[in-house]
């Protein structure tokens, strides 16, 4: 994911509320939400040339999802960021302790920030900046490629447009699809230097990018609520930003 907007313990009907953006290369080869044969317990998109996944959820109302940090270098020996995700969903034990062992291994990664939810915690981890270890407190948040804490046009636009839909109680599946599907970018002075040059930074900076070669693959929102009940939604898009698919699979926890 290239984008994730959370709102933790912020809603009155939901306690997990995501709207997430996936950002790709459009030749990376990738499965669609789906159950997965060898975790059956687990819904969520698959990576199909490393097979890992950025965004999953589980029978027992967990969720996780991860992002990479935008540097250069990040060299082959490291692994898959998509192994967090697969790892955290499919194994049995808590995220707790999942968490855990992420960050004593954390450096063997590639460079990601991985957001991990049961029903009483939301655990950021990450392997750069100088925070990379935080229980999250309620309330409204965004990640994208930066370390924890920076300020990028992306995430305050989409902290500021979640919080107006938890403020109006307007959190819908279409509301946030909508949230998600903003294309234009930000002024170029309020731009981040990662390296990329400056129109690149300028593409990266919208919700939902479209380039050339690189672009938002998937929108994916989660709607856990307190009853409950999670709602997974993946809508789907090519490179020339067209719907390919709209999946939306519900279950109960407990």
């Amino acid at each position: 994911m290239c984008l994730i907007a959370i709102a933790w313990q912020a809603h009155p009907r939901y306690d997990l509320i995501v709207a997430a953006n996936r950002d790709e290369f459009y030749d990376r080869p990738t499965q669609v939400a789906h159950w997965w044969p060898d975790a059956p317990h687990v819904y969520g998109g698959r990576d199909q040339r490393a097979g890992g996944a950025w965004c999953g959820a589980d029978t027992a109302g967990r969720w996780a999802a991860v992002t990479n940090v935008r540097e250069r270098g990040a060299g082959k020996e490291y692994r898959s960021r998509g192994d967090l995700v697969r790892e955290a969903l499919a194994q049995t034990a808590t995220l707790t302790g999942y968490a855990n062992d992420v960050a004593a291994a954390r450096y063997t990664y590639r460079p990601f920030n991985l957001l991990l939810a049961d029903q009483n915690r939301l655990h950021f981890l990450s392997n750069r900046g100088t925070c990379q270890d935080v229980l999250m407190a309620p309330g409204v948040h965004a990640i994208s490629n930066g370390h924890w804490g920076e300020h990028w046009p992306k995430t305050e636009r989409a902290q500021l447009e979640l919080q107006a839909l938890v403020a109006r109680r307007e959190v819908s599946a279409p509301a946030l699809f909508a949230l998600l599907a903003a294309s234009d970018t930000a002024a170029t002075p309020s731009l981040p230097a990662t390296g990329v040059g400056p129109e690149t930074e300028q593409l990266l900076s919208a919700l939902f990018v479209h380039g050339r070669a690189y672009g938002t693959r998937a929108s994916t929102l989660l709607l856990r609520d307190r009853s409950g009940r999670v709602d997974f939604y993946e809508r789907g898009f090519d490179r020339n930003a067209r719907v390919t698919h709209d999946q939306h699979e519900c279950w109960s926890y407990t």
